[in-house]
């Protein structure tokens, strides 16, 4: 009983510093840099990143190759990197920098031309020129993943990942009986996540195979929908064969180098 009080205190901790820290790490570098970029392609550049490290792009040729726009995140706080992509063709566009939090930011850019199948890629700068969370609720990828759980429900818990095809979570915990219950997304939301936004997984959990033969067979389970807070709080319903619990959910964990939400 000790231990699982230890643990139970230990994970509560350590979910209140991380989230203490990634707090005071999301007001760092919001705002809108504007700027131009140059090389083989020549332009002006804007650069929106909000309070919870998502980054908005837009590179604007002023040689006639057309406009491009990417989303991304910040992938460090410290020192301060960012990304922003765009990769369905022909519009394809990478954009990667760093400097300093609220004054300038440098890096590389690469586009594919609208007009040609040429790749075009130089260099950027931007500086700060206004402040704010720009006008955004969106979540970053990277903060979004990672291990959650509610603290009222010690020993369970999930593992979200925020991935291009979709936002998956899988569910380690007990059944109503008390056996081991491994759930996993069999259908999930696509697209940008949201704080304030309720989204909806529907879990499975596999029914057929063992540890030397594993088998893909999968029955529905039941949902979970999931509403953030910010990046490290959410509001969730898990829903199914056993019951229903209603949980207020802290990251617990999430992905290593990222300092920032």
């Amino acid at each position: 009983m000790r231990v699982i009080k230890f643990l139970k205190s230990a994970f509560v901790g350590l979910s209140l510093a991380v989230g203490i820290s990634q707090f005071a790490a999301a007001q760092v570098g919001a705002g809108t840099y504007t700027g131009t970029y140059s090389g083989a392609d020549r332009g002006s550049i804007s650069i929106t990143i909000d309070q919870y490290g998502a980054v908005s792009c837009t590179l604007s040729s002023a040689a006639g190759n057309g406009t491009y726009t990417g989303k991304g995140g910040v992938v460090s706080q410290s020192p301060f990197i960012f990304t922003c992509d765009q990769h369905n063709f022909p519009n394809y566009l990478s954009v990667t920098g760093n400097g300093t939090a609220g004054e300038t930011l440098s890096g590389q850019y690469l586009v594919r031309a609208t007009t040609s199948t040429s790749s075009l890629q130089g260099n950027f700068s931007v500086s700060f020129s206004g402040s704010g969370n720009g006008g955004s609720n969106t979540l970053s990828p990277q903060a979004i993943s990672g291990l959650w759980y509610d603290p009222a429900f010690s020993g369970t818990g999930f593992n979200f990942l925020a991935a291009n095809n979709g936002f998956f979570a899988t569910y380690y915990g007990r059944d109503a009986g008390g056996s081991p219950l491994w759930l996993i997304s069999i259908e999930v939301p696509v697209g940008s996540l949201k704080t304030n936004t309720e989204y909806t997984t529907v879990l499975g959990t596999t029914i057929n195979g063992t540890f030397s033969s594993p088998s893909y067979q999968v029955a529905e389970w039941g949902q979970l929908t999931v509403k953030f807070d910010s990046c490290t709080s959410a509001k969730a319903t898990l829903s199914g064969k056993d019951g229903t619990q209603n949980l207020n959910l802290q990251r617990l964990g999430g992905i290593a180098g990222v300092t920032g939400c």
